[in-house]
């Protein structure tokens, strides 16, 4: 076993941030009713969510404390902008414009946050999405949401 090497490293780093978020999701959620598995509360899918992040945190953190891992790169806000923009034009579309037009434009939007996707490789992943998304959450799962406006 290796000694402690780096605290600045991307697993350990990673690792803290699963965990903090783990725990503000545990906070948050704690006072939801969890039920029991025949039975379930509204507080039993994001309390198995947030522990299941919380352990997958805690063995990043660990990880990345007793191996060696590539320290953090630089810090781009171009993806950062680009992925929450495409969060907000699904938000605002998904109820006005339907499941299919809000995944393709938010793949279109998220498309500017790389430099090394090709349009042709944005357009088949937004289809795809699409009618992956339409299919099984209108159609199977039918929730209440339009396909197309």
């Amino acid at each position: 076993m290796k000694p402690i090497t780096r605290f600045g490293n991307i697993d350990f780093l990673s690792g803290l941030l699963l965990a903090a978020i783990a725990i503000i999701a545990l906070c948050y959620i704690r006072t939801l009713t969890v039920g029991t598995v025949l039975e379930m509360g509204p507080g039993y899918f994001p309390l198995g969510l947030a522990l299941v992040l919380l352990g997958l945190g805690l063995c990043l953190l660990v990880k990345g404390l007793f191996v060696d891992a590539p320290p953090v790169g630089e810090f781009h806000l171009r993806p950062l902008f680009f992925i929450l923009l495409s969060f907000a034009a699904f938000g605002l579309l998904i109820e006005r414009a339907g499941i299919m037009v809000a995944i393709l434009a938010q793949v279109a939007v998220a498309h500017f946050a790389s430099r090394e996707t090709t349009v042709l490789q944005s357009v088949l992943t937004g289809i795809g999405c699409a009618v992956v998304s339409a299919v099984v959450f209108v159609l199977i799962l039918q929730i209440p949401v339009s396909i197309l406006p």
